[in-house]
């Protein structure tokens, strides 16, 4: 009998004409730490949707052996439910996350109707009660209070109502409902979102501790390092799945290794068909030349010479026809898949000497919240650490430095020339656009249509891109949009807040290089450490 606990076989979906998942198997047993991982776009979250049975896919199948948990980030939820008016509070949607609320709903109905008289309803009793003890009913409310106490959320903020949560407070609360839960598999999709770092030690440990069976998405390379026993790479092109053992790091050089030996390969192939291609071409010259030769030599009355050099020639052009062979038969591997790079840059005329922006003074305040008085000047080159704890004011300090939020007290100064920009602030407009992603860059720019697409393309996003809606693009891809956006207005400083909440590792580390060489200023608040190191922060602003 298989120790499968989740056994999935060719699955298979498409979202209308483009196919996300094509073939896709995956096993998970109870000690299996796998990572999911690819592009934004390339079907994560799809297949994890699958594997727990809320999305249909178009082919394959799917057999569970066991409780399946899906567990998406609460700090989504709480977002998507302060623009509505969702006031489910936190208690009631982790209890609905890890399975129990469902659970005593169906064993309710099969009690109401045990009581009723309902001999048929005797095997659904049994097995709604067997699910509800195993998932943890019984005891559900005491380990969520004391899950909620060793994470340091407060009793009163379980009966509050989610939307009201800040994303840190939500993404703690979905490390309760980890904690909590008792699935025998449990799926995760971005549970480092929001988190501080003092939340990433505290997930690290929790995945490390867990029993049974993990399936994980995530852009945290460091996390991945530390969970992740297998890796499955998802190709956003084809849809195809690619196992690999070993872990992130075992991974990272097998991928790199193997596209090295990829192009290589291909750089190979061609270069021996081209020099074959060569050859044969210099051997029907020389035959051609040999012919031609031969009739314009007058007759001298000694037809054996001619025959000679006729014989010379037809021996010339049969070579060149058999090395025209060896090259057709040269198979020439396709050549990997290479995304453009991206670059940010600035014009010698914009590197102005003096202060890019500076804060003189400033006090910040949002609701009960002040931050302040403090003093900071940025200059070209700067490379900025924003850190602390989620709630200390990291996002406030960047509102104050773009402009967005004004100053109780103190000045702020930004010098000749300078635009100051943040990643994210176009992005979330993006999402809400349902023109083609060209029309709304148009409007953000200024440009043309043609410069638009231009713009866009420069950053991997061509034609298909371009005229998608843009609210249906993926968070990657709207901030390749954002990114375009960003250097046709030559920002001479540039915020970066939390970045990998929103970025995928391959769209990080095209971030990592676009920024490596950047000479303006550059001020980040991340929990990143890969992310931190890559783009050599030197100074750190602690609050």
């Amino acid at each position: 009998m298989s120790s499968a606990l989740l056994d999935a076989t060719r699955i298979t979906r498409r979202h209308g004409t483009r196919t996300v998942l094509d073939g896709v198997d995956l096993r998970v047993d109870s000690s299996s730490r796998i990572a999911l991982v690819g592009p934004n776009g390339a079907g994560k979250s799809t297949l994890l949707r699958i594997l727990a049975g809320i999305e249909e896919a178009d082919g394959g199948s799917v057999a569970r052996h066991g409780t399946i948990g899906y567990l998406p980030q609460l700090a989504t939820d709480a977002a998507a439910a302060a623009e509505g008016s969702d006031d489910a509070t936190v208690r009631a949607t982790i209890l609905e996350r890890i399975g129990v609320a469902a659970a005593t709903r169906e064993l309710d109905r099969m009690t109401a109707a045990l009581d009723r008289g309902w001999l048929d309803a005797i095997d659904g009793h049994a097995e709604a009660l067997l699910r509800w003890v195993t998932l943890g009913g019984a005891d559900a409310e005491a380990r969520l209070a004391a899950a909620a106490d060793q994470l340091g959320l407060a009793p009163e903020l379980l009966d509050r109502p989610l939307r009201t949560l800040s994303g840190g407070q939500a993404a703690r609360a979905g490390l309760a409902a980890l904690r909590t839960s008792r699935f025998d598999v449990v799926l995760l999709d971005e549970p480092t979102n929001h988190l501080d770092a003092d939340g990433l030690d505290r997930l690290t440990q929790l995945l490390a501790e867990r029993d049974g069976g993990i399936v994980l998405v995530s852009h945290d390379r460091a996390l991945l390092a530390a969970a992740a026993r297998e890796i499955v790479a998802l190709d956003a092109r084809t849809g195809k799945a690619t196992a690999y053992a070993g872990g992130w790091d075992a991974y990272e050089r097998e991928r790199d290794a193997a596209r090295e030996r990829a192009f290589s390969e291909h750089a190979d192939a061609l270069a021996k068909r081209t020099q074959l291609t060569a050859a044969s071409t210099e051997a029907r010259r020389r035959s051609a030349t040999t012919t031609r030769k031969i009739n314009r030599r007058p007759s001298d009355g000694d037809k054996h010479v001619k025959e000679w050099f006729a014989s010379r020639a037809d021996g010339v052009a049969h070579r060149a026809s058999v090395i025209a062979k060896r090259a057709e038969r040269v198979e020439v591997p396709d050549k990997p898949w290479q995304d453009r790079p991206l670059r940010l840059r600035l014009t010698a005329a914009e590197r102005r000497g003096g202060a890019v922006v500076e804060l003189s003074g400033a006090v910040v305040r949002r609701a009960s919240f002040a931050l302040g008085p403090l003093d900071l000047e940025l200059r070209h080159g700067d490379r900025v650490l924003l850190s602390g704890p989620n709630g200390s004011g990291k996002s406030t300090l960047l509102a104050a430095l773009i402009g967005d939020l004004p100053l109780d007290a103190g000045s702020r100064r930004v010098g000749p020339g300078a635009v100051v920009a943040q990643l994210g602030q176009e992005r979330d407009r993006l999402a809400r656009d349902p023109r083609p992603l060209a029309a709304a860059v148009r409007e953000l720019t200024g440009l043309g249509e043609a410069d638009a697409r231009t713009a866009l393309a420069s950053y991997g996003l061509e034609a298909d891109a371009a005229e998608r809606p843009a609210d249906t693009l993926s968070p990657g891809e709207r901030t390749r949009a954002e990114l375009a956006v960003l250097a046709h207005r030559r920002a001479t400083c540039l915020l970066l807040d939390e970045p990998t909440n929103h970025l995928d590792v391959a769209s990080l580390e095209t971030l990592e290089t676009a920024l490596d060489a950047w000479p303006g200023a550059l001020v980040v608040a991340t929990h990143d450490r890969r992310l931190r190191a890559a783009l050599r922060l030197e100074r750190e602003l602690a609050l």
